[in-house]
Protein backbone atom coordinates (compact mmCIF):
# COMPACT_ATOMS: atom_id res chain seq x y z
CA UNK A 1 0.00 0.00 0.00
CA UNK A 2 1.31 3.43 -1.03
CA UNK A 3 1.75 6.09 2.40
CA UNK A 4 1.42 9.02 -0.83
CA UNK A 5 -1.59 9.86 -2.52
CA UNK A 6 -2.79 12.63 -5.23
CA UNK A 7 -3.37 14.84 -2.41
CA UNK A 8 0.15 14.44 -0.64
CA UNK A 9 1.66 15.20 -3.57
CA UNK A 10 0.01 18.42 -4.06
CA UNK A 11 0.56 19.36 -0.62
CA UNK A 12 4.39 18.48 -0.68
CA UNK A 13 4.92 20.13 -4.29
CA UNK A 14 3.29 23.52 -2.28
CA UNK A 15 5.47 23.29 0.83
CA UNK A 16 8.45 22.96 -1.77
CA UNK A 17 7.98 25.92 -3.80
CA UNK A 18 6.67 28.01 -0.65
CA UNK A 19 10.09 26.63 0.87
CA UNK A 20 12.55 27.02 -2.67
CA UNK A 21 11.06 30.44 -3.60
CA UNK A 22 10.66 32.67 -0.96
CA UNK A 23 14.36 32.37 0.11
CA UNK A 24 15.66 32.73 -3.02
CA UNK A 25 13.17 35.83 -4.03
CA UNK A 26 14.54 37.20 -0.91
CA UNK A 27 18.55 36.88 -2.06
CA UNK A 28 17.34 38.06 -5.14
CA UNK A 29 15.98 41.30 -3.78
CA UNK A 30 18.99 41.60 -1.66
CA UNK A 31 21.29 41.64 -4.55
CA UNK A 32 18.91 44.23 -6.57
CA UNK A 33 19.41 46.46 -3.33
CA UNK A 34 23.01 45.92 -3.13
CA UNK A 35 23.05 46.53 -7.19
CA UNK A 36 21.22 49.60 -7.10
CA UNK A 37 23.26 51.17 -3.74
CA UNK A 38 26.59 50.05 -5.79
CA UNK A 39 25.80 51.72 -9.05
CA UNK A 40 24.55 55.49 -6.84
CA UNK A 41 27.38 55.17 -4.38
CA UNK A 42 30.03 57.85 -5.14
CA UNK A 43 33.32 56.93 -5.50
CA UNK A 44 34.81 57.80 -2.12
CA UNK A 45 38.13 56.23 -3.26
CA UNK A 46 40.39 59.36 -2.03
CA UNK A 47 44.10 58.90 -1.35
CA UNK A 48 45.63 59.24 1.65
CA UNK A 49 47.25 62.86 2.43
CA UNK A 50 50.09 63.15 4.12
CA UNK A 51 51.53 66.63 3.15
CA UNK A 52 54.55 67.50 1.04
CA UNK A 53 57.10 66.36 2.86
CA UNK A 54 56.10 63.52 5.75
CA UNK A 55 58.67 61.99 8.46
CA UNK A 56 59.49 58.38 8.69
CA UNK A 57 55.77 57.62 10.52
CA UNK A 58 53.73 59.19 8.11
CA UNK A 59 55.29 56.87 5.43
CA UNK A 60 54.80 54.19 7.50
CA UNK A 61 51.39 54.81 8.51
CA UNK A 62 50.56 55.84 4.66
CA UNK A 63 51.73 52.30 3.22
CA UNK A 64 49.75 50.57 6.18
CA UNK A 65 47.14 52.64 5.06
CA UNK A 66 46.81 51.60 1.15
CA UNK A 67 47.94 47.91 2.81
CA UNK A 68 45.21 47.57 4.63
CA UNK A 69 43.07 49.53 1.51
CA UNK A 70 44.24 46.77 -0.94
CA UNK A 71 42.92 43.96 1.57
CA UNK A 72 40.10 45.74 1.93
CA UNK A 73 39.17 45.53 -1.50
CA UNK A 74 40.15 42.65 -2.35
CA UNK A 75 37.88 41.25 0.35
CA UNK A 76 34.70 43.41 -1.16
CA UNK A 77 35.64 41.94 -4.64
CA UNK A 78 35.14 38.26 -3.27
CA UNK A 79 32.34 39.14 -1.19
CA UNK A 80 30.72 40.44 -4.31
CA UNK A 81 31.80 37.51 -6.09
CA UNK A 82 30.13 35.02 -3.47
CA UNK A 83 27.21 37.15 -3.69
CA UNK A 84 26.81 37.11 -7.28
CA UNK A 85 26.82 33.41 -7.33
CA UNK A 86 24.36 33.10 -4.91
CA UNK A 87 22.14 35.57 -7.02
CA UNK A 88 22.51 32.89 -9.80
CA UNK A 89 21.77 29.84 -7.38
CA UNK A 90 18.67 31.76 -6.01
CA UNK A 91 17.77 32.07 -9.85
CA UNK A 92 17.61 28.25 -10.05
CA UNK A 93 15.65 28.25 -6.66
CA UNK A 94 13.18 30.66 -7.59
CA UNK A 95 12.18 28.91 -11.12
CA UNK A 96 12.31 25.38 -9.59
CA UNK A 97 10.05 27.09 -6.87
CA UNK A 98 7.35 28.25 -9.01
CA UNK A 99 7.47 25.27 -10.99
CA UNK A 100 7.31 23.36 -7.85
CA UNK A 101 4.42 25.68 -6.92
CA UNK A 102 1.87 25.94 -9.60
CA UNK A 103 2.46 22.03 -9.95
CA UNK A 104 1.28 21.60 -6.54
CA UNK A 105 -2.19 23.57 -7.27
CA UNK A 106 -2.31 21.79 -10.58
CA UNK A 107 -2.50 18.41 -9.23
CA UNK A 108 -5.24 20.03 -6.58
CA UNK A 109 -7.27 20.36 -9.23
CA UNK A 110 -6.27 17.49 -11.46
CA UNK A 111 -5.17 19.52 -13.80
CA UNK A 112 -3.88 17.42 -16.92
CA UNK A 113 -0.77 19.52 -17.14
CA UNK A 114 -0.04 19.20 -13.39
CA UNK A 115 0.56 15.03 -13.67
CA UNK A 116 3.11 15.53 -16.84
CA UNK A 117 5.06 18.81 -14.72
CA UNK A 118 5.02 16.50 -11.56
CA UNK A 119 6.90 13.04 -13.72
CA UNK A 120 9.34 15.64 -14.12
CA UNK A 121 9.96 17.44 -11.21
CA UNK A 122 10.04 13.86 -9.45
CA UNK A 123 12.12 12.57 -12.04
CA UNK A 124 15.13 15.56 -11.24
CA UNK A 125 15.22 14.70 -8.17
CA UNK A 126 15.20 10.92 -8.27
CA UNK A 127 17.94 10.53 -10.92
CA UNK A 128 20.86 12.56 -8.85
CA UNK A 129 19.72 11.10 -5.79
CA UNK A 130 19.86 7.01 -7.29
CA UNK A 131 23.88 8.44 -8.50
CA UNK A 132 24.70 9.94 -5.61
CA UNK A 133 23.59 6.86 -3.57
CA UNK A 134 26.05 4.79 -5.38
CA UNK A 135 28.93 7.29 -4.77
CA UNK A 136 28.07 7.76 -1.02
CA UNK A 137 28.83 5.83 1.80
CA UNK A 138 27.05 4.77 4.74
CA UNK A 139 24.43 7.13 6.01
CA UNK A 140 24.61 9.26 2.77
CA UNK A 141 23.60 5.71 1.00
CA UNK A 142 20.71 5.89 3.31
CA UNK A 143 19.80 9.12 2.93
CA UNK A 144 19.88 8.97 -1.11
CA UNK A 145 18.33 5.59 -0.79
CA UNK A 146 15.16 6.91 1.31
CA UNK A 147 14.51 10.06 -1.43
CA UNK A 148 14.92 7.30 -4.13
CA UNK A 149 12.25 5.69 -2.53
CA UNK A 150 9.90 8.56 -1.85
CA UNK A 151 10.33 9.47 -5.35
CA UNK A 152 9.24 5.71 -6.18
CA UNK A 153 6.06 5.98 -4.06
CA UNK A 154 5.29 9.59 -5.25
CA UNK A 155 5.43 8.09 -9.20
CA UNK A 156 3.53 5.19 -8.20
CA UNK A 157 1.21 7.46 -6.46
CA UNK A 158 0.92 9.71 -9.71
CA UNK A 159 0.44 7.26 -11.98
CA UNK A 160 -1.73 4.55 -10.08
CA UNK A 161 -4.01 7.29 -8.22
CA UNK A 162 -4.88 10.40 -10.94
CA UNK A 163 -8.53 10.63 -11.83
CA UNK A 164 -8.59 12.06 -15.43
CA UNK A 165 -10.08 15.56 -15.51
CA UNK A 166 -13.35 15.88 -17.29
CA UNK A 167 -13.46 18.35 -20.04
Amino acid sequence: MNPITIQTLATGFTVTGLALGLPSFAVLLLWIVNAVRTRLAADASSGTNFGENPDAILLMLKGITETIGALARFAGSLGQFVFNGLAVVAIGGLVIGVACWFTGRGLTINANWARASAFILIALAMLPSLLLALSLHNVGRVLMLAIVILCACGLHALWNGYTPQIP
